[in-house]
């Protein structure tokens, strides 16, 4: 019966599975784990036992990044550019395949977690929106974003290009959503449309169809989460069910990665433990357990970002052997480690060599240091009107490499606060900062040229919107 109930579930999965099946040496698991006080996001990456090389980044908050599609970078005439720049409001740690801001994966110092696995997608064309590849657009989300809902608005606010994936996101409350881009549009499975938070390498509605042949989701298969027959979505459903209170889980979470192996150990193996703030990770090359605190991490922007092989034979506490970013890191790494086991026409076929492709991918963070590119720069003195309890202010942009501060003065009082949460998108900016009588005000605006339009708001009150002239 075992036999016979195996050989229905290979055949059943077949069926549903056969235009993706070309795909299994790309296999990526993805799932959530959230039971009491235990909220875990867990990713694998099986590339057909070739040895995926990676790069673990401490990304900070307040750097200022330029995007690309990825056209513009895998083409010798660069078309389809970007125009998009911003300023990270959170740090992160994503795990890269290519150069700084391209990941994989990752989470925030916020909690949110996002994801990209190999699917077929058609991504929405409308020149009308800014453009980024999809990996800047993972890095986007976790430089911006604290919540699910907001990963899903951003889906429909940019022109995607790169190859088809599709993404699996989770917050700090263990809100998750599957991001799909099917026929032009983009497709979401969240709350009750996602019983089973996780995501292959098929459609979720697919996984959905398979998942009610087995028994425990209305069918009469037996599920074993050891039967590599058995689908990883149905496999992976039970294996939450199956967790239990007591069970650590961080080993739980391996558990169930090592159980979703397609055909070898997983070339990366990836936890993002929310509730206590860790990140844990280990290969297929090098299987001790490796771990960062992110409360031990210093997301500010004095230092550059950090940057780990993840290839490191350490185990343990990784932290102390992160390195500061350079370029001659990302060059090696592309030269003597990405290029070797990518295919040459995945970097030739818009005219490249081999070295032109990897100083496009070192060079892209060139434009993060080009003052001409710094249109904030400089000190803003709000235009007085006369008005009554109209407030004189100024704000003061500084620039060091692409670490960007900011600071707001009340020039009549000669009140100077730094600012916190510094976010911004294209010209539009916001910041909070906190008064010496501990107010906490926000701070909107707009740059046009050389003027500046701004609302300051309180808690519950608005003081005012005000235009400033950049300070020659």
């Amino acid at each position: 019966m075992k036999i016979r109930q195996t050989i229905i579930a290979l055949f059943v999965t077949s069926l549903f599975l056969f235009p993706t099946l070309h795909k299994a040496a790309l296999a990526s698991s993805t799932f959530k784990l959230q039971k009491g006080n235990t909220l875990i996001y867990g990713h694998n990456l099986n590339e057909g036992d070739i040895g995926v090389p990676g790069l673990v980044f401490i990304n900070k908050r307040g750097m200022f990044k330029t995007g690309r599609t990825w056209t513009e970078i895998i083409t010798l005439a660069q078309l389809n550019p970007s125009s998009l720049s911003w300023i990270s409001r959170y740090g992160s740690v994503t795990f890269n395949n290519f150069g700084k801001d391209f990941p994989d994966g990752g989470m925030n110092e916020a909690g949110l977690f996002i994801w990209a696995m190999n699917e077929e997608a058609d991504y929405p064309r409308n020149d009308s929106l800014p453009k980024l590849n999809q990996m800047n657009w993972m890095q986007y989300i976790l430089d911006n974003f604290s919540t699910t809902e907001e990963a899903i608005q951003s889906a429909s606010e940019f022109q995607i290009d790169g190859w088809s994936c599709h993404f699996f996101v989770g917050d700090a409350d263990g809100n998750t959503a599957a991001i799909a881009f099917i026929n032009g549009e983009v497709v979401v499975h969240s709350g009750d449309e996602m019983p089973v938070p996780a995501l292959f390498n098929a459609p979720y509605d697919r996984e959905l169809e398979l998942l009610k042949y087995f028994r425990g989701f209305g069918g009469e298969y037996q599920p074993n989460v050891e039967d590599p027959n058995v689908p990883r979505f149905v496999r992976t459903a039970v294996m939450i069910d199956n967790f239990k209170k007591d069970d650590d889980p961080v080993d739980y979470g391996f558990y169930m990665l090592k159980t979703l192996r397609v055909f070898d150990d997983p070339e990366w193996s990836i936890l993002f433990d929310v509730a206590n703030r860790t990140v844990h990770f280990r290969t297929r090359m090098n299987p001790g357990r490796k771990s960062l605190a992110m409360d031990e991490i210093d997301f500010s922007n004095s230092e550059p970002a950090q940057v780990l092989n993840i290839a490191t034979s350490l185990k343990g506490n990784v932290l102390s052997s992160f390195e500061s970013y350079t370029k001659k890191i990302i060059q090696n790494f592309i030269r003597f480690e990405l290029l070797p086991v990518l295919p040459e026409d995945f970097y030739t076929h818009g005219g490249l060599t081999g070295n032109e492709f990897t100083e496009r991918i070192v060079d892209h963070t060139d434009s993060y240091a080009n003052n001409a590119s710094h249109f904030f720069l400089g000190t803003w003195k709000s235009v007085q009107t006369g008005a009554e309890d109209e407030i004189d202010f100024s704000i003061k942009f500084q620039v060091k490499g692409n670490a960007v501060t900011a600071s707001i003065a009340q020039d009549a009082k000669d009140e100077h606060y730094e600012v916190d949460n510094l976010r911004m998108t294209g010209n539009k900016f916001c910041f909070t900062f906190q008064t010496k009588s501990g107010k906490i005000l926000e701070v909107k605006g707009t740059i046009q040229d050389d003027e500046m339009h701004v609302k300051l708001l309180g808690i519950e009150d608005s003081y005012g919107d005000y235009t400033l002239k950049r300070m020659h």
